[in-house]
């Protein structure tokens, strides 16, 4: 007769929630087997996945609301400065100082003139809303080149507010020695000249601030500061 081997220690075992068999707990065993397991990793997981996505997208905002901000100033300090340029080197054009029987057509002249203080002052504006060095450097050597020609300007009939915006007298303009008002405007060492030549650094640097990139391959300086705001 075979000897009896009691059984009862290992069924025993499997009563105890706590016990493992063949390294696997039977509770968590029956969780799976009965599909409870899974159904809750999935609802953890579907969790943790949407609050990912949550943060994702709040981050995304950010980034795309500081770029278009930063970009928006920039393109705008791009635009203003191109048109400053654009009536300085209207002023320097031969065409404008064209004369007829001895007379410079005084209301064209009056009229860019008007156009080129008009730009010029927005262009000081814009320049003063964005944070760029070089920028502001351009910015204040127009301000400087205007106050060291303030007489020569003033014969003209331009002169400045206590903000260093520009304010052209018509009427003064068009009764001032013409000759005056040309050579303020016309060649290359002219103070026209001078402003055209600042506005097309202001407006290449705005280009260049406004890439993610500058053309030295570095990280432009503005773009730290957006990642900074995340940490």
């Amino acid at each position: 007769m075979k000897n009896s081997v009691d059984m009862s220690a290992l069924f025993g075992s499997l009563n105890n929630k706590n016990n493992a068999f063949s390294g696997i707990n039977l509770m968590d065993y029956s969780s799976i087997k009965n599909g409870s397991y899974g159904k809750l990793m999935k609802a953890y997981y579907s969790k943790d996945a949407a609050g990912d996505s949550d943060k994702s997208q709040a981050v995304n905002k950010i980034v795309d609301k500081k770029a278009q901000v930063d970009t928006t100033g920039l393109s705008d300090v791009k635009k203003k400065a191109d048109a400053l340029k654009a009536s300085a080197d209207k002023l320097a054009s031969s065409d404008l100082w064209a004369t007829v029987d001895g007379s410079y057509d005084t209301d064209k002249v009056a009229s860019a003139v008007e156009d080129f203080a008009k730009n010029y002052n927005s262009t000081l504006k814009q320049a003063a809303k964005v944070t760029s060095t070089d920028i502001s450097k351009n910015a204040s050597y127009m301000e400087d080149m205007s106050k060291m020609m303030s007489k020569t300007l003033a014969k003209a009939g331009i002169t400045f507010d206590t903000d260093g915006y520009m304010k052209v007298d018509t009427d003064a303009l068009k009764k001032a020695d013409q000759k005056v008002v040309k050579s303020l405007f016309e060649g290359s060492a002219s103070y026209g000249s001078e402003i055209a030549s600042n506005a097309a650094d202001i407006a290449k640097t705005a280009v260049n601030n406004s890439s993610l990139y500058n053309n030295q391959a570095a990280l432009n300086s503005s773009m730290p500061g957006i990642f900074n705001s995340f940490v």
